[in-house]
Parts: structure tokens; sequence; C-alpha cells
């Protein structure tokens, strides 16, 4: 028998989105104000509708009933989930987070350093933890529209995990990517992430299988899915591989064509490099004086054809301006830079400067940069960003830099940050040096903490100068919450501190810097502490 006291539940007919819209509304307006109706939650109060608080009541118990089946990951259906009969979730082996680490990761979850949960995800599986239960479904919601947290979000979720998210088609693709490549039926029944998945880690186990099953597949399907495919051959690519990608050098598809030759210009001994240098190296030529140097830069003679296109080389390309430079500037993009310091036995940082003293300086140094992106040449990396944050350069008025930078480790990148630091040693909003300091990755080492602290502690000490560098300061502070390694709290902490009363105007951003760092700390004791229940 019902108790007095408890309100009774009937089937509703829920549309969680709808109906917790419509709540907003009212309790916005006024539940006494608002005309609409409130949404029925599946819930009966046992007052009478007549009682003078029974819409306030029937607001606040449709809005905790809608909250938990919001949570709970509700989504409606016209069938059961599960099918009669289907297999329960497997034990999970693994032990989970303890009480604190749980409590955590909550946070992390609820935004509070959202920037710190996919390291600690990846941190778990090599501490052999998994998410506790009752974290699983807001982490799978949290994953869902997050593609760069998948796969650590399914190396932690165990084996409830995995089931609880093949429930939910929304939820599928967070472990598509983690199955075992053992079932090959994924390769002929599976969607084209899976299958993607499948055949990207076959490539590290069995490469030669991998690129017969592409061989034997691809012509068969539809251009989409050939560029997903081919692009798997990245992983342990090989001379084995250049017959298969020349084919789509001429496809009907402009992205399959640029998959095909952006992996075929990597092969080592690659046949189209070699036809792209004879088609490059009359145009770009080295003229050399008694007391100078200097390049001599000639467009093509002949129009585009279809022909060119076996060359890798597109009829039209939006990175630079005018047909024949078009021409030109993809060659020059998808040549390795490296075989044109060779071929004068100029250093990068040479070349960058004959380059700049040409009538095609925006071109040449455009499509060289675009060049080291796509070949991941270190040495051309550090000669591109030490040659353009030196000093203004004119010539080139922006420089792909992040995607230089990710060329470089955080070492090398620090060795190029520190001497142009040391050299204007002053936090101001036009000081080259910043731009460059946002792009030194997690980890940051140690000498560059420090050294960048005490220019901090230098530069809010002064108070006259606040309002000029307050919002650098700021996205200063904010970046290095998210790449100052956790063992380095001391060496923040200790110098700034003490400012935190003293610069009220980024009295948020020393302490949120402070903060995360605190809290990373707290991650690192919370994968030794002893695992929770379940």
């Amino acid at each position: 028998m019902m108790s007095e006291t408890s309100p009774q539940t009937r089937t509703p007919a829920l549309q969680p989105a709808a109906d917790w819209q419509r709540l907003l509304r009212v309790a916005l307006l006024g539940s006494r104000q608002a005309p609409e109706a409130l949404p029925d939650a599946g819930l009966v109060l046992p007052e009478p509708e007549t009682h003078p608080d029974y819409r306030e009541k029937q607001l606040l118990l449709a809005a905790g009933t809608l909250s938990l089946i919001r949570k709970a990951g509700f989504r409606p259906a016209p069938a059961p989930a599960l099918a009669p009969g289907a297999p329960a979730a497997a034990p999970d082996a693994e032990p989970a987070l303890g009480p604190a680490g749980a409590q955590l990761l909550q946070q992390l979850l609820d935004g509070t350093h959202a920037s710190l949960l996919r390291g600690f995800l990846e941190d778990l599986p090599r501490h052999q933890r998994r998410v506790p239960h009752q974290l699983l479904v807001p982490l799978l919601e949290y994953a869902r529209p997050r593609r760069d947290v998948h796969a650590a979000t399914a190396a932690v979720l165990g084996q409830r995990g995995r089931w609880l998210a093949a429930q939910n088609p929304a939820w599928q693709p967070i472990v598509a990517g983690s199955s075992g490549a053992s079932d090959e039926t994924v390769w002929e029944t599976g969607t084209l992430s899976e299958r993607v998945a499948f055949l990207a880690q076959l490539r590290g186990l069995n490469p030669t299988q991998a690129r017969e099953l592409l061989v034997a597949t691809l012509p068969q399907e539809p251009a989409k899915n050939q560029t997903a495919l081919l692009d798997t051959l990245s992983t342990e690519l090989s001379t084995a591989d250049e017959a298969l990608l020349e084919q789509y050098l001429t496809s009907k598809n402009k992205e399959v064509r640029q998959s095909a030759r952006l992996l075929l210009v990597r092969v080592p001994g690659s046949g189209l490099v070699e036809r792209l240098w004879r088609r490059a190296e009359p145009l770009v030529q080295l003229k050399r004086g008694l007391l100078s140097k200097k390049l001599l830069v000639e467009l093509p003679a002949e129009a585009w054809d279809k022909p060119w296109l076996a060359d890798g080389i597109e009829q039209r390309d939006t990175r630079f301006a005018g047909d024949k430079a078009a021409l030109l500037g993809q060659m020059l993009a998808l040549l390795p830079p490296e075989r044109w310091s060779a071929h004068w036995n100029l250093s990068p940082v040479k070349l960058l400067d004959l380059a700049a003293g040409t009538e095609w300086a925006a071109l040449l140094l455009s499509a060289w940069a675009e060049a080291t992106q796509l070949h991941q040449d270190q040495k051309w990396a550090i000669a591109l960003l030490e040659w353009f944050y030196e000093q203004p350069r004119k010539q080139l008025a922006t420089l792909p830099a992040a995607g230089i930078a990710q060329v470089l480790s955080a070492t090398q990148l620090t060795d190029l940050v520190l001497p142009l630091l040391n050299a204007t040693p002053h936090l101001t909003p036009e000081v080259r040096w910043l731009p460059l300091l946002h792009l030194v990755p997690a980890p940051w080492p140690e000498r560059l903490t420090r050294r960048v602290v005490e220019l901090l502690r230098d530069a809010l000490s002064r108070p006259e100068q606040l309002h000029r560098i307050h919002y650098a300061a700021s996205q200063l502070l904010e970046y290095m919450a998210r790449v100052v390694p956790a063992a380095q709290h001391d060496l923040c902490a200790q110098p700034l501190q003490p400012l935190l009363q003293n610069v009220p105007y980024l009295h948020n951003g020393l302490a949120r810097l402070l903060n995360a760092l605190h809290l990373r700390q707290q991650l690192i004791e919370a994968l030794q502490e002893p695992p929770g229940p379940g």
C-alpha cells in the first residue's frame, strides 16, 4: 500500500529535452504566473490539485525527476533497448578509483579544470584503475561529442561501461575504435569508424594483410570511405604501399587525391617526390656571386593539364594567389624542404633569408612551412620559428606557428623561447616571445617555469603597469594552469601566492593556476588510493 506522503508512479510519456525547456520557462515566469501546463514527469502528488501549493510542489517534483532521467542517459525508444535474453555485463577485473579519486573525477566532469580530464583518464590504465560505476553515464555523456577523448574514455570504462555504451547508439562510437582486431567480421559489417579502427590496428600488426584488404575493397567503396581508409596507411607507411596509392592520385574525388599524395610524398624513395623535383628544381635556382647569393624564381611556363594530377598537382589551390603560382606553391609544399638544403648545401635559415629577398617571398615561405609540417622536419621547424620570431618580418604576415610547433617537443621549444625571453625580459602585450611561449606543450621543463614565474613576479610587482599587461598576464596564467606539472607547485606558489592580494585584477588567474597545480597533486595521489567498492 502506498504511503500517504509518497507520490504514486505511473508510466510517463516523456520527452526529456522538450519537457525540461518547458519546465525552465514556467520556473522563470513563476509557477502561478505562467499559464503553461507543467510537464508530466510520471509521478502524481498525494495532495489534491486544489491544494494551494500543489503547482509549486509539482514543479519541484518534475524538476527532480527530469534531472535524474537526464543524468541517467535516458533515450526515448519505440522498443526496449535490450533484446530478450541479452547477456549481462561481464564482471570488471580492474579495481575502481577510490572515493577521493571518484570525487575528483566528478569535479573534472562538472567543468572544474576540465582541461585536466583527458590526462587523468590516460593515467588510469597505467595504474590498472577504471571509472567507478556511478560515473559511467556522466563520463559517456561528456565524451560523446568530444572525439579527442574517445580513446581515453574507452580504455577506462571496464566491462560494465563497455556493455553500457553498447546499449546507446550515441555512445557506441566511443568504444568502436577500441574493439579488438581479431574479429574480422567488423571489416565486413561494421560502421565506417569501426572499420577504420580495425584497419588501423591491423596495420600495426600485419601491414601486408591490411594493404591487401584495401586493394580488394577500395574500388567498391564510396569516396568518403576511400579517404578515411587510405589515411590508415600512415601507420607503417612503406614503399610497398606506393603502387596502391599511385592509383588514387587521379581519382575523380579531390579529397581522395589529396589523401593519396600526402601519403605518397612521405614514402621512402617516393617516385612522386622525384617527379615533383624534376618539375620544381628548374623553377627555383640559386645564383652564386663572388660575395652574395640570390634565389631566382620562375613560374611554370605551361598551363595546367590533366597529366599534372598524376604528379599530385591540382589545377587550383586557394593557398596561393594566381593559377601558375598555385602550381609552384603546391610542388614546394609537397617536396621535403631538406631536399633544397641538401641541393644547395645551405642551412634552412640561410634559405629563408634568401627567400625573403625575392618577390615570391610569401609563396616560398608559406610553401616551405607547409612542407615542414607534412614531413615533420624538426630541423626546418626550429629554423622557421627562430627566423620568424627573432625579429619582425614584413614579408610574411602570418606563419602556421601552431602546426610547426607540433613537430617539436617541449624541450626543443623551450630551447627556442628562452633565449628570446632573456633577450627581452619584460612582459608586455607586444613582446615577440609571448605567442611562441603559448605553443610550448605540457609538461613545461622546470627551467622554463622558473624563468616565466620570475618575469611574472617582476611584472605584477609594478602596479603602474598592471593595466597594460592585464590581458596578456591573464592569458599566460590560464595557459600555465594547463601545462605546468604538479611537481612544480611550490616553484609557482612561493613567489606568486604573496601577490594574490596585491593584484586584484589578476586574483582569479593566479588562484586558478595554483588551484590547478594543487588539483594535479591530488589526482596523482588518487591513483595510489585504495580501490573503492564495486
